[in-house]
């Protein structure tokens, strides 16, 4: 695409959560990747046996070329759909790496039809000392939007959780009212989204930041290169949990 051009990216408008969600992986190089061998192994596989629903499914699945190795994506937190030995089939296989419930979508498209995510979990992570340091390594300060708290599990958990949602609430508010809490909504998040994708593709062509932050009145350019890619790598994930 040509990232100078806004016109380019005016479907950003009418993108839901969904499709912003789609817009970050379909930019992930590991992805497109995933899917060039996905289609290619995919359509040998239809050459040999038929496509669906006329296929002759039970050769397919004779055939090693259908499967993957689960233990691929034993830490991807998704849940597989039933597989044989370990292995499960190759359309499965990537849905669960890459968390959606179709026919993995092809990366050269802007807006697939029907794009279906698989539902998120939200976890809290554990945290001791050494995950804290890797938090702090960058600035010498937890992110913005993340908080360490501490407990004692010798005492009763219940005052602790309640003293933590205090907390919490109090920190959040003090975030929000600073500008510094990570966008938590589809509302507030479009806006720097949408800048966020033209910064991609323009760094995919080798441009230089600078330049980019020029065009784009980036006010951190590094700080938005940064979060963009993350989004990239997997935060896209995280924009499924916002509010629509």
């Amino acid at each position: 695409m040509e990232w100078r051009d806004a016109e380019q990216y005016r479907f950003c408008a009418d993108l839901d959560l969904a499709g912003w969600a789609w817009q970050f992986l379909r930019r992930n190089a590991e992805y497109r990747a995933d899917y060039t061998w996905f289609i290619a192994t995919w359509r040998a596989l239809e050459a040999d046996y038929g496509a669906p629903p006329q296929r002759d499914f039970f050769r397919w699945k004779q055939d090693p070329r259908a499967w993957r190795d689960e233990a691929e994506i034993a830490d991807c937190g998704a849940e597989t759909c039933p597989g044989e030995n370990d292995q499960v089939l190759i359309e499965c296989w990537m849905g669960a790496k890459w968390g959606f419930r179709q026919f993995p979508p092809d990366p050269a498209l802007s807006q697939p039809e029907g794009l279906a995510w698989r539902e998120q979990a939200v976890s809290v992570e554990s945290l001791g000392p050494d995950d804290i340091h890797v938090l702090q390594h960058s600035t010498g300060k937890i992110p913005a939007g993340k908080i360490a708290l501490g407990f004692d599990l010798a005492l009763p958990l219940g005052p602790q959780l309640e003293a933590a949602r205090l907390r919490l609430i109090s920190a959040r508010h003090a975030l929000a009212k600073s500008g510094c809490l990570p966008a938590g909504s589809l509302r507030a998040g479009a806006p720097v989204w949408s800048k966020w994708l033209p910064l991609l593709d323009a760094l995919a062509q080798d441009v230089p930041l600078e330049e980019i932050a020029c065009v784009l009145d980036l006010a951190d350019p590094a700080a938005s290169q940064e979060a963009a890619e993350r989004m990239v790598a997997g935060g896209y994930r995280r924009i499924l949990l916002l509010e629509a």
